[in-house]
């Protein structure tokens, strides 16, 4: 049974009530202050209530938290005279592209370019962290980069994280196999062409539904979640270079049956939208779960 003790005297009479009801403790017993008590409390209360208010809200967060890869264009609306230069991006928030750790070229699976028709572009390393497409984008239209990470075993130990499965393995906290994948819109002259809304197939992709070069403050993006490439009913975390430096989020939607979310611009400038999904390993004595992010970057001008 919930019983009260100190709660009751912290909390004012109506909410109490709530806390009460699997409480042996009956209504009259509970509400035995007077209305001046009653009014004190209430008031010296109300950062305490904020405060575990504030504490739940960022529980339901904690899933957006988790480390994920993007993608960092050097120029998004870059001119048709240099190649386009990028970086691998790595963490669990998009503060600053620049004050990011930056993913290697060794942990990368894929990485290229598709260009207005589709056609794929090489995407050169430059060194061991930066990459450039293989030459200057000549034609106007919507670009997509796209790349992939390597997938693994990762498992938590009590001595640490192994990059193996569970097996051969002693206490074994928690063991996944994960994926990532992430994906940006470059936009040359006007933009323009369909290629940002067309699939690459990754396991779990964030599929852009309008141009971000068409947008501006205030309009809203629409997105669809795959997985398998089917339409996956998932949460979306959007958020703005500059908004925050503690891995904040400025934007929350969940997608609908059909894998589409919306997601306000509420500012112009470098964006990430970031989902991921996780789903019971088929053999648990080797692993627990799949886990998947996926993200897109852009530039709402």
């Amino acid at each position: 049974m919930l019983r009260l003790f100190h709660i009751t005297e912290a909390f004012p009479c109506q909410f109490r009530f709530i806390l009460a009801t699997n409480s042996e403790d009956n209504l009259s017993n509970i509400c035995q202050i007077s209305k001046e008590d009653e009014m004190r409390i209430f008031g010296k209360q109300l950062g305490v209530l904020g405060l575990s208010f504030a504490l739940i809200v960022g529980v339901f967060s904690m899933p957006a938290s988790a480390h994920f890869m993007w993608v960092n264009v050097g120029d998004y609306t870059p001119s048709t005279e240099r190649p386009v230069k990028f970086t691998i991006g790595w963490g669990h928030g998009f503060a600053s592209p620049v004050g990011n750790v930056l993913y290697k070229q060794k942990g990368l699976d894929k990485i290229f370019m598709l260009d207005p028709n589709g056609k794929r572009l090489r995407i050169e390393p430059i060194n061991e962290i930066d990459f450039k497409v293989e030459r200057p984008l000549k034609k106007e239209g919507a670009y997509l980069v796209v790349a992939k990470r390597k997938e693994g075993f990762r498992t938590k130990t009590t001595e640490g994280y192994k990059r193996q499965s569970k097996k051969g393995l002693k206490n074994v906290i928690q063991c996944s196999y994960s994926g990532g994948y992430a994906k940006a819109v470059v936009d040359v002259g006007k933009g323009g062409s369909e290629i940002f809304s067309r699939p690459v197939g990754h396991t779990l992709e964030i599929v852009p539904l309008k141009d971000p070069a068409r947008l501006k403050e205030g309009d809203y993006l629409p997105v669809k979640v795959l997985y398998n490439s089917e339409p996956l009913r998932a949460e979306l975390y959007a958020t703005y270079v500059g908004f925050s430096t503690e891995g904040a989020w400025a934007y929350n939607v969940k997608t609908n049956k059909e894998g589409v979310g919306r997601i306000k611009i509420l500012k112009s400038g470098i964006w990430l939208i970031k989902t991921g999904h996780k789903v019971p390993y088929p053999d648990p004595r080797e692993c627990d779960q799949y886990s998947y992010s996926a993200t897109l970057t852009f530039e709402v001008k």
